[in-house]
């Protein structure tokens, strides 16, 4: 799926964002003109999800949102959001076809005006329309609270959420020179400490990106992912660490520009006239970015392990590669 980043700015401020190097002001919103393009190019996937900054900024966020709504191309469409402006635009997300995902702060992260505001708007998306609605938790530092997150899948009676182990911003990369196993290690008890919580409130969880290897885990952490419920197969495939990659999502820009994800935005940014397709594109950064990054090993167990030597693994995102 292709991401259509309607602006570059957002109303909050959030500490672990990688994003903040390149927010811009409004003379970056993209234009109606500009979206029907990006449509046109990212229309084969039968999906596209919308993006920013924080896309219910914009000031022609119903009108464009009705475009995308419309377009018959279309079966599922994802807005990504911070939730807090969803009650200004309820009639324009209220359609089967829109997932609203919402990622959930935590109250220190966001002042207490607004978590209220967010926590009402979900409130809100799932009494008067038809979308479907998701949380989405971002894990980003070692002994996290999660206390907020889990009062929202209570009071709302959340049943699948997203999970991301939030990439650190690249200068943080570059001082700490983490490996992504490194990381995950690092973040392991943490989000351990999530996933009983979720086996408690039968919460479903998925990875959209940047998934844990299994041999992060010990065998007795593996049993913990094993209680986990899932709506799928394949989603509990992915998130016990089985295959640990990810394809190029693409990164849309008002400019007519493209990144192969928000990770690897600092690897390269490429005009998309000079591609035929978004098949084309993704077949770019695959060369340009994923093969080349994803054989400098992780850590040593990488050596000798079939999965990783056949692009079953690709130890972390790529971006930690691309900064040691």
């Amino acid at each position: 799926m292709a991401n259509i980043a309607l602006l570059n700015r957002c109303n909050l401020s959030c500490p672990y964002c990688f994003a903040n190097g390149y927010l811009e002001d409004e003379k970056s919103d993209i234009t109606r003109a500009a979206l029907l393009r990006l449509l046109d190019f990212c229309a084969p996937e039968r999906e596209v999800g919308i993006i920013g900054g924080e896309p219910l900024l914009h000031k022609d966020f119903d009108e464009l949102l009705k475009i995308v709504n419309n377009d018959l191309r279309f079966q599922k469409i994802t807005v990504f959001t911070n939730g807090v402006f969803i009650d200004k635009h309820l009639d324009s997300l209220d359609s089967p076809k829109i997932c609203v995902l919402v990622n959930a702060n935590s109250r220190d992260d966001m002042g207490d005006m607004q978590f209220n505001k967010m926590d009402e708007n979900i409130g809100l998306l799932l009494k008067r329309t038809s979308a479907r609605v998701s949380l989405g938790i971002n894990v980003y530092k070692v002994g996290q609270d999660f206390s907020d997150f889990i009062y929202l899948l209570k009071k709302h009676r959340i049943e699948k959420i997203r999970v991301s182990v939030v990439i650190p911003n690249m200068a943080l990369l570059r001082e700490k020179k983490q490996s992504g196993i490194d990381y995950f290690m690092e973040m392991k008890p943490t989000l351990l400490n999530l996933y009983r919580e979720l086996i408690n409130l039968r919460v479903s969880p998925y990875y959209d990106c940047n998934a844990i290897p299994e041999c992060v885990y010990t065998e007795e952490e593996k049993r913990v992912l094993e209680a986990l419920p899932f709506y799928s197969e394949f989603e509990r495939q992915i998130f016990l660490g089985k295959r640990s990659v990810c394809s190029p999502v693409i990164d849309l820009y008002p400019d007519m520009t493209a990144t192969r994800c928000f990770g690897c935005y600092g690897m390269g940014r490429v005009k998309i006239e000079d591609f035929d397709s978004i098949f084309d594109l993704k077949n770019y950064f695959f060369k340009e970015i994923d093969s080349r990054l994803v054989h400098p090993y992780a850590w040593d167990k990488c050596r000798d392990c079939y999965k990783y030597k056949t692009f079953g693994c690709f130890g972390g995102c790529l971006c930690y590669k691309e900064n040691r």
